[in-house]
């Protein structure tokens, strides 16, 4: 939440199901599957160096990817 408040974003997916990651493509143990990754949409375009910057301060990893950004925890090592 504090992410999305300083750059004005939307939390646009977050959990998910093996089943349902499976279906949207996402990747295998994905962070979703444990509650700890969120896609985020922007009110209005944020560079990526922003992006990453503020998410590092809040120790956050940030992914952009083709329409959104992805965030999850900078330790996350699934398994």
């Amino acid at each position: 939440m504090a992410y999305c408040q300083r750059l004005g974003g939307s939390v646009s997916s977050y959990g998910r199901t093996v089943k349902h990651n499976t279906v949207v493509g996402g990747v295998p143990q994905s962070a979703h599957q444990f509650l700890l990754g969120a896609d985020v949409l922007y009110d209005e375009p944020v560079s990526l160096a922003l992006a990453q910057d503020t998410g590092m301060r809040l120790g956050l990893k940030v992914v952009r990817e083709s329409d959104h950004d992805h965030l999850q925890p900078l330790a996350w090592s699934p398994g």
